[in-house]
């Protein structure tokens, strides 16, 4: 251990004992963290306030179009999603959000379009589709808002259910033999 004494004689300071770091911060009411919050990604996650309430919006919109969905299900993209929370169409500065965007309506989406495609007549990088019930089983994305709607913090931190590797849809190809 440093002795200090001489600096604190120096300086005119009191010493005061130097206690164990690591029993004062593990009995410390104010920090107590679950140890999941641990992990850099659910962290992240956690103190993200633009992806709280980005989540709160889509599941929102989710929430208005749930009468809209049929047997064919609900097909959208993210520039009107973008237009429904903002009331703009999407600009080059607002890159952030739409990838944020993106991985929201991919997290909620019953199955998406592999690459560029169309939708009413435009081209669009991709489109979503939600069946009747896609949303109802699905926890927030945001870990805060997961909290927030948790019952007494139960199963907040188990991984979702819901494959999704197997919601991406391939499109059919024109021409097998020529291959393109």
């Amino acid at each position: 251990m440093l002795d200090t004494s001489a600096l604190f004689d120096a300086v005119g300071g009191e010493r005061q004992e130097e206690e164990n770091i690591v029993d004062r911060l593990r009995f410390d009411d104010a920090l107590n963290v679950p140890i999941e919050l641990t992990d850099a990604e659910m962290w992240t996650n956690y103190v993200n306030e633009d992806l709280y309430f980005m989540d709160k919006k889509v599941r929102e919109f989710l929430k208005k179009t749930t009468w809209q969905r049929r047997k064919g299900g609900y097909k959208t993209t993210a520039s009107l999603v973008f237009a429904w929370i903002y009331g703009r169409q999407p600009q080059a500065e607002d890159g952030a959000a739409c990838r944020m965007l993106h991985e929201l309506l991919k997290y909620y989406c019953t199955e998406y379009t592999a690459g560029a495609t169309t939708f009413n007549g435009k081209k669009v990088s991709r489109v979503y589709i939600f069946s009747k019930y896609a949303f109802d089983k699905r926890r927030p994305y945001s870990l805060k808002l997961r909290l927030e709607e948790a019952d007494d913090g139960k199963n907040v931190w188990r991984q979702s259910p819901v494959d999704d590797s197997k919601k991406r849809r391939h499109g059919r190809r024109k021409n097998r033999e020529a291959g393109e």
